[in-house]
């Protein structure tokens, strides 16, 4: 059976290491959500226990428990074999394609299609540019492939992935998930512990609620998180992340970069020091003021209120 799992940045799973290409098999009996080899069917379900800017990769199950979750399409298996890593835009296309298979799922082809499915466990996929996939019902998903493409999912636990330059995801519903893959895309995600991944230069995550997480990758991307303990990150250079909210956090990994946190709250721009990679942290109410701008100069972390208000 084709499916498809996260791992951690090591790619490990709860301590367990994994490598692309290797076949692993459970010493012992198998229970879902317990013992065995975990990954899911549908690909976007992945999001269910990993964040978008996780590693993942497509895997081959064997010895696969009939057991079944009552949320999403997670499975426990035997045995697993790696096959290989796959990225946002890998896991929406992905999707699409198994959404082509099952009857329950509204699956739209072609420039300027349009794929619309409401329901619980309900599944939109659309394929083309200028696509565009809606998702409404508890434990929905989205998913949009091709260029200004767009995928919108609502519902407690619902997910939107969309991929291609300029495509927009936007995910509403606590615990929710939003990525989008491609340059100049976008990714909204709102509710209570949700997240927005964005992978692409001059792209965009916003998330909004306590405990949600952005994150954007590429020059010039923006991450922008809201609410009590939310954090935002951003990678690539002239980017910027900022987290409104008491304890929040807000990470740039890259050079040229612009943070800002509110009450409470921390951030951190690295920058460099002839050849050495060093870095500034910025402390509200200790070294800094709080939902204000700051880059760093000479290792010093200066205000810029001119910039990205």
């Amino acid at each position: 059976m084709k499916a498809y799992k996260g791992f951690n940045h090591d790619m490990t799973c709860r301590g367990f290491q994994f490598e692309i290409g290797k076949t692993y098999t459970h010493d012992g009996e198998i229970k879902l959500c317990e013992s065995g080899f975990h990954s899911c069917e549908a690909p976007l379900d992945v999001f269910n226990f990993y964040p978008p800017t996780a590693l993942f990769a497509e895997v081959e199950l064997d010895g696969v428990s009939e057991e079944t979750h009552k949320q999403d399409t997670k499975r426990v298996s035997k045995s697993l074999i790696v096959k290989a890593a796959i990225d946002i835009a890998g896991l929406v296309k992905a999707q699409v394609e198994w959404c082509s298979k099952k009857s329950n799922a509204a699956l739209s082809k072609g420039d300027s299609s349009t794929a619309a499915s409401s329901g619980n466990y309900s599944t939109a996929a659309s394929n083309g540019n200028y696509s565009t996939a809606a998702s409404s019902g508890n434990y929905s998903a989205a998913a949009s492939s091709g260029y200004y493409s767009k995928a919108a999912s609502s519902g407690y636990y619902s997910k939107a992935a969309s991929s291609g330059n300029s495509s927009t995801a936007a995910s509403s519903g606590n615990y929710s998930t939003a990525a989008s893959s491609g340059n100049c895309s976008t990714a909204a995600s709102s509710g209570y512990y949700s997240k927005a991944a964005s992978s692409g230069n001059s792209s965009t995550a916003a998330s909004s609620g306590n405990s949600s997480t952005a994150a954007s990758s590429g020059n010039c991307s923006k991450a922008a998180s809201s609410g009590n303990c939310s954090s935002a990150v951003s990678s690539g250079n002239c980017s910027s992340a900022e987290s409104n909210g008491k304890q929040t956090i807000a990470m740039v990994a890259g050079i040229d970069g612009r943070a800002r946190a509110g009450v409470n709250g921390a951030f951190a721009l690295p920058w460099l020091d002839g050849e050495q990679v060093r870095i500034a942290v910025g402390i509200i109410g200790e070294n800094v003021k709080a939902d204000v701008w700051y880059y760093v100069k000479d290792g010093a972390l200066i205000e810029n209120t001119a910039v990205y208000k």
